[in-house]
């Protein structure tokens, strides 16, 4: 058993040094960049917030506030259960709230009495329990982009820009 084991852990480390993956990190890759997608997005959406609120901001910055609430629900539920899975895991929402788990009916799963759902691909959309028992969702792909792409350039539109024309990135 002891050969068998030594002869193993030199054969991946050979295979690992020449650049191959370990299946588990592979199988995780899918998942960091779900992660890194959903928190840029709501890095953008926390920032439209506070921008919405700002004195002297066009109007037009609210209802694009409100677009971006309406095209992603569940968006700041969901990356807050991403960011405070330990939390989830023990079964606890907001300041150490009990979770009441509601009914989940999707393809993924089917748990009329609710379950704890936590870091989860269904398709192209990320997923896990929020704070407030219910499971949620956010689609995870290029139409999921092109939406916010378009938020942020209607948000631009909606200033007055002036000074000299300047074509960015820099090179």
């Amino acid at each position: 058993m002891e050969t068998h084991f030594e002869a193993e852990v030199i054969h991946k480390r050979e295979k690992w040094s020449q650049g191959r993956l370990p299946r588990e990190l592979k199988h995780n890759v899918v998942f960091i960049y779900a992660r890194a997608f959903l928190y840029a997005m709501d890095a953008f959406d926390k920032f439209l917030t506070v921008l919405s609120k700002t004195a002297g901001v066009p109007a037009g910055v609210v209802q694009l506030s409100n677009k971006m609430n309406e095209h992603f629900p569940d968006l700041r539920g969901v990356r807050n259960s991403a960011q405070h899975q330990e939390d989830r895991a023990r079964g606890l929402g907001v300041r150490g709230a009990k979770i009441d788990l509601k009914p989940i009916n999707n393809t993924l799963v089917k748990a009329p009495g609710g379950a704890l759902m936590l870091n989860c691909l269904n398709g192209s959309k990320y997923g896990s329990t929020m704070a407030d028992g219910h499971y949620g969702e956010v689609d995870v792909s290029p139409e999921s982009m092109e939406c916010l792409q378009s938020v942020l350039i209607e948000v631009l539109n909606c200033f007055k820009w002036s000074g000299p024309k300047r074509h960015l990135p820099s090179d």
